[in-house]
């Protein structure tokens, strides 16, 4: 005899699944205290029968039949009479109808009951004994009436569960009957129970696991209402064949006979069950519960039983759903309206007053007074307003973090848990919250509402240890079975809250939905009154805009006690330098000073504004001169102290132009204009000062306008002139000449260059400039090659704006223009350009000067040291010479400092390989000491004056042609 021992232990993760993915019934047989007959709907032959059809027509009906006994492909007629063959027509794949039988010799209607539904296109005839003590209708029906009566006194939930269970009981005389009540998690609970005598144990009120009814097994119970088991130890009967005509299994789905698995027949027996009947109760269109059937020997309901049992079981779910639920909504629908008119009047009247925290406080209590949840809290913006347990707090940072993080990884709108705690880490703040239900807006993205709960300890008393196994040896093998044990256990579970439920979806809705609605109105406001602002206050600095600014000046009460009204116009020297070398960060907190620096100027009634960019307004009433020049005088102070920002200092100096009205005669743009005129004055006498507006830079105004207007058409016309200056080496040889643009403007005589290359680098004129002097220098270079220059003559100097080097289609233009004269090669060009370029887009100017000197051009860096360039960053840029500023060369005999610094210059670029040429060279002196320093090239007044292309060539080209 084989020994057989038993472990009962806690199931595995992978074990649960492998029980919950077993089949609920096996395919291919069924139950053997019946028969079936599949049929070939338009034959009525038979395509499949069951197995033990012989034995159980002898055993009922006659003792004729053989196992020899032809019955595939027979006529349904061979073996039985329809009392209505048109049914036949009638049936249904997703429910089962009884049919009636006439008398017949093999199936007789007085020993079989017949029930039929399509299967997967088959017709299936299921067949079972008529009972011996069967009920007539008339009793049934009495019954019935008697139930539903009874159901419909019944005064609460626990009367209506106990009638259907006791009424169950003595209907069907089976030793078990309860109501299995589904719970959220899918675990259910006895709700009630109805027991014969001879039953001693009882599992009303006792909880069973999910797994013991697992989700496939639910999808069935969903589908098919009955489930019937006569015989818990019977081995079952096969389909003959297995498969039907079309090679496919037989859909036992909705049959009456189907078998259940082998797990799920350990499972009863463990319990003590030797014959069961479950039938699904569905509230709205949804699995419920179950009542079970259960007896302690095998017991065979007739089909007119089952029937019944089944009828009255829908009858049962149509009371709940009429009657039970709609009761239970009621109370639910009524609490709901209530917490929805009070969420919904809280906030309509916190929509009348500005935000606040007493505000959010006011409106959590009122709503949790009948909402009444243990959390209940509002993210928005950099806060998290909370009411827990009655005590208001404000919660910022981490516990909104904590909250945001609930959502990483899911683009859903919601997260619910009722474990928080074994899912995320605790909220700070919200340490005691185990059960959280959010929901958020994603516009805006930091708006969250919650609801909250604390723990609550459950204790459950289980029909047996749940998830839990036992492992039978059997002949030396393992076998995984359900546990045998339904006995009491007690559970004590910690860290859960209780469920979420439907109606915390709707109360949560309705918080969400008319907190949106008011953040979104108040989020409106506070744009509103931005914008508002923003339309007469710059957003930067918070000084008044110009739009406010024209307002103030426009409708300024001349009936005052002040005489005269001023306005100081300031521009901050180089700003430009600073945004570009520093970044635009550093340049706006440098605005922010400035402004504070003005504020702190001013007279509390004066109006600082900004007019954008680094240019600022104080407009100043007064009675006396005096006033007005110690204002102006004490804004250059000021603004020309050092500021210090982030480890650096900086010294922004400004350039003030002043302009007085007497205040009955004001207007705004005429005295804005004047201001702006004179604050341009004070730039061209040297910056960092102020100056007063007077005739004279009117004057001065109206010839740059007109030089502007002028100069786009002497562009257009080519009036440009071109001079060259020579370049001589320390033996006084002619090595080149530098390129000169000259402006002979018929009214104004000659326009310095620094005049006219300023206004074409405002007025966008700058690159149709430089091509046409470009242009011109090449046409004469042309001609000067037509003689036999001299043999040092090397290069042509041509100034670049650094504007046109960042331009990308500058390059593309400037190679046009030389490739037009073939004569001219790269290696005779040397393009000039300033140390401003590095400042403004550092790796593109490396990078465009590298592509020129690649194409043969040399470069010179112009202007040299008096720039941001230090010495030290020679060596990286893509140059081939040096030029020193004159302002060094003309003072280095009076001053040895600039001396050394020139002397240091030479030296390095000697080291460097730099060729270097010294500026403004006028004195015999000058030309000396940079001879004995061994600079390379001198230029200046001393050797030559720039010239005409004609004098140049009759200085210089011709004349050294004709004394070889």
């Amino acid at each position: 005899m084989s020994k057989v021992s038993r472990e009962t232990r806690k199931i595995t993760t992978a074990e649960a699944e492998a029980c919950a993915a077993e089949p609920i019934h096996l395919i291919g047989n069924i139950q053997p205290h019946g028969f079936q007959l599949v049929l070939d709907p338009k034959t009525l032959h038979v395509v499949q029968y069951s197995e033990n059809i012989v034995n159980l027509l002898n055993q009922y009906t006659i003792d004729s039949l053989t196992l020899s006994t032809k019955i595939l492909d027979t006529p349904i007629s061979d073996w039985l009479t329809f009392s209505q063959p048109n049914l036949l027509n009638k049936l249904k794949p997703d429910r089962t109808i009884k049919l009636e039988l006439d008398t017949h010799p093999v199936i007789a209607s007085d020993i079989w009951e017949c029930v039929a539904y399509m299967a997967g296109g088959w017709i299936s005839l299921e067949f079972i004994p008529c009972s011996p003590d069967a009920y007539s209708s008339s009793i049934l029906i009495s019954q019935m009436n008697y139930m539903l009566e009874t159901l419909r006194k019944a005064q609460n939930t626990k009367e209506i569960f106990d009638t259907i269970t006791s009424q169950f009981q003595e209907h069907t005389n089976f030793d078990r009957v309860m109501l299995y009540r589904f719970l959220p998690d899918w675990s259910g609970e006895i709700v009630s129970e109805a027991v014969s005598a001879r039953e001693n144990q009882k599992y009303i009120h006792m909880r069973f696991p999910a797994e013991d009814i697992p989700k496939q097994a639910r999808a069935l119970y969903t589908l098919n209402k009955v489930r019937v088991f006569a015989n818990i130890d019977a081995d079952p009967s096969p389909l003959i064949p297995a498969k039907l005509p079309n090679e496919q299994y037989l859909d036992q789905s909705y049959s009456l006979l189907r078998n259940i698995s082998d797990m799920h027949r350990i499972y009863l027996k463990n319990m003590g069950v030797k014959a069961t009947i479950s039938l699904s109760i569905l509230v709205e269109n949804k699995l419920w519960g179950l009542v079970s059937f259960h007896h302690n020997e095998p017991k065979t309901p007739p089909n007119h039983i089952v029937a019944q049992l089944k009828i009255t079981c829908e009858l049962f779910s149509e009371i709940i759903s009429t009657y039970l639920m709609p009761s239970i909504k009621m109370n639910q629908i009524t609490h709901l309206m209530t917490v929805k008119a009070c969420i919904e009047n809280t906030f309509h009247h916190a929509k009348m007053v500005p935000v606040s925290q007493s505000l959010f406080e006011n409106s959590l209590r009122t709503i949790n007074q009948l909402a009444d949840y243990d959390y209940l809290g509002i993210v928005y913006g950099d806060n998290c307003y909370t009411l827990q347990h009655e005590e208001f707090i404000t919660l910022e940072g981490g516990s909104i973090d904590a909250i945001a993080a609930l959502f990483d990884g899911q683009s859903g709108t919601e997260y619910q848990s009722f474990e928080l705690h074994s899912e995320h880490k605790p909220i700070p703040g919200l340490e005691n919250m185990v059960g959280i239900y959010v929901m958020r807006s994603k516009i805006p993205a930091d708006f969250y509402v919650f609801i909250g709960r604390k723990e609550v300890v459950k204790t459950i008393i289980w029909g047996g240890a749940p998830k839990t196994v036992d492992i039978v040896v059997k002949n030396n093998q393992r076998h995984l079975e359900p546990r045998s044990s339904f006995a009491f256990w007690r559970e004590k579970v910690k860290g859960q809250c209780d469920y979420w439920t439907e109606k915390d979806t709707k109360i949560l809705e309705y918080f969400f939905t008319n907190c949106k609605d008011y953040t979104s109105v108040k989020s409106n406001e506070l744009l509103k009154n931005k914008l508002e602002k923003n339309a007469h206050y710059d957003c930067l600095t918070d000084l008044a805009n110009r739009t406010y600014f024209k307002c103030f000046i426009e409708n300024l009460n001349p009936i005052n006690s002040f005489k005269y009204i001023s306005l100081l116009f300031i521009n901050l020297d180089n700003f430009k330098d600073v945004n570009d070398f520093m970044g635009h960060e550093t340049g706006d907190r440098i605005l922010i000073n400035v402004a504070k620096r003005l504020k702190g100027c001013s007279r509390p009634d004066d109006l600082v504004v900004r007019l954008g960019g680094d240019e600022f307004v104080i407009v100043f009433t007064h009675d006396k001169e005096q006033e007005l020049t110690y204002l102006a005088e004490k804004v250059v102070k000021r603004l020309g102290e050092p500021i210090f920002d982030h480890e650096h200092t900086y010294v922004i100096t400004p350039s003030v132009g002043v302009i007085t009205s007497d205040v009955h005669d004001i207007d705004f743009n005429e005295m804005l204009k004047r201001a702006d005129i004179a604050m341009f004055s004070a730039k061209n006498k040297g910056k960092n000062c102020y100056h007063i507006f007077d005739s004279s830079d009117q004057d001065a105004f109206n010839k740059k306008a007109i030089l502007t207007i002028d100069l786009r058409k002497h562009i257009t016309n080519g009036d440009m002139e071109v001079h060259f200056q020579a370049q001589c080496d320390y033996n006084k040889n002619i090595t080149g000449a530098e390129v000169l643009a000259r402006w002979n403007h018929p009214k104004f005589g000659y326009i310095s260059p620094e005049v006219f290359i300023q206004i074409a680098e405002v007025n966008n004129l700058i690159k149709p400039l430089s091509l046409k002097i470009i242009k011109k220098a090449c046409q004469d270079f042309s001609k000067w090659q037509q003689f036999d220059l001299m043999p040092y003559f090397e290069t042509l100097s041509i100034n670049i704006s650094p504007s046109l080097l960042l331009d990308p289609e500058f390059q593309k233009e400037l190679l046009y223009v030389f490739a037009a004269f073939p004569s001219i090669k790269p290696n005779n060009i040397r393009l000039e350009i300033t140390e401003s370029i590095f400042m403004k887009n550092h790796d593109l100017a490396i990078e465009n000067l590298q592509f020129l000197r690649d194409k043969g051009f040399s470069i010179s860096l112009d202007d040299f040291g008096t720039g941001y360039s230090s010495l030290n960053y020679l060596w990286k840029l893509p140059i081939d010479e040096i030029k020193i500023d004159k302002s060094f060369i003309s003072n280095m005999t009076q001053d040895n400092s600039l001396f050394t610094m020139v002397e240091s210059i030479i030296e390095l670029c000697k080291k460097l390989e730099l060729e270097v040429v010294a500026e403004g060279v006028e004195t015999n002196i000058e030309f000396n000491i940079l001879k004995g320093l061994e600079c390379d090239t001198c230029q200046g007044y001393f050797f030559s004056r720039p010239m005409p292309s004609e004098q140049f060539i009759e200085n210089y080209i011709s004349h050294a042609n004709t004394t070889k």
